[in-house]
């Protein structure tokens, strides 16, 4: 049965993972109290079913608004401003909001330059700081987001609590997958990432610059070659197959 809990924002489907939900209406009170600006009170994403797909650019079929525990803020509010932010060779965006007040009773004094052209020195609140305080995160851009704009991702932010996609899809629905099945895809990102990228750059088909624990574009083509090379299934998954041909 599925947990999902309803959040307090206006969204096609505004429904939050039950452990996730309580910390967004947090944040939304929190960013209302220090900006003046009642930012969450809409989304342009929350929940997607689990058998969503498109083929628009910059829209992942394994994406985590499935697992309930991500959300795209509205990028359209006048209040936005995102700051380009490159932090070990990935692009992220960093989000401000324009303060309703700018007589020092919110945000702080900050000058910045939008990523959109212009600069503003002014009161902001700074969404970002927020949103992780409460262990929301930020994802990197997707390759090629210099040119298309549905690839920069500075609204979209997460909370996976250490989960894999795969985990966090079974969990949705009270399951637990044993450890031995773990499936690493894209998206996907941690300690089990960073093994398998080390383990692909011993074997010389994956850069040391890779080497981030985000399982990207390029993780994912390395799992290609090692899975032909291997004449396993070639699906650019990491599940238990894979796993035991790497030694993992």
């Amino acid at each position: 049965m599925s947990i999902l809990k309803k959040i307090n924002t206006s969204a096609g489907m505004p429904y939050m993972h039950e452990s996730i939900a309580p910390l967004f209406d947090q944040l939304r009170a929190i960013v209302h109290k220090g900006s003046g600006v009642d930012f969450l009170a809409k989304c342009a994403d929350v929940s997607r079913a689990a058998d969503f797909v498109s083929s628009k650019d910059g829209v992942a079929n394994r994406s985590w608004h499935k697992t309930g525990r991500a959300f795209d803020y509205d990028q359209t509010n006048k209040a936005v401003i995102y700051v380009s932010q490159p932090k070990k060779g990935k692009q992220y965006f960093r989000t401000y909001l324009m303060c309703a007040k700018q007589d020092g009773t919110q945000g702080r004094k900050v000058s910045v330059r939008d990523f959109r052209g212009g600069s503003a020195n002014a009161y902001l609140f700074d969404f970002t700081e927020a949103a992780e305080a409460l262990g929301f995160s930020r994802i990197p851009a997707w390759n090629g987001w210099q040119k298309s704009y549905n690839r920069r991702e500075f609204w979209h932010y997460e909370k996976r609590d250490g989960l894999t996609w795969d985990e966090a899809m079974l969990q949705l629905r009270g399951k637990v997958r044993p450890p031995a099945q773990k499936v690493l895809g894209l998206s996907d990102r941690g300690a089990d990432v960073l093994a398998v990228q080390r383990a692909f750059h011993g074997l010389g088909i994956l850069p040391k610059a890779e080497i981030d624990g985000i399982f990207g574009a390029k993780t994912k083509a390395a799992v290609v070659e090692f899975q032909r090379r291997n004449r396993i299934s070639v699906d650019g998954l990491v599940g238990p197959m894979t796993r035991q041909k790497m030694g993992l």
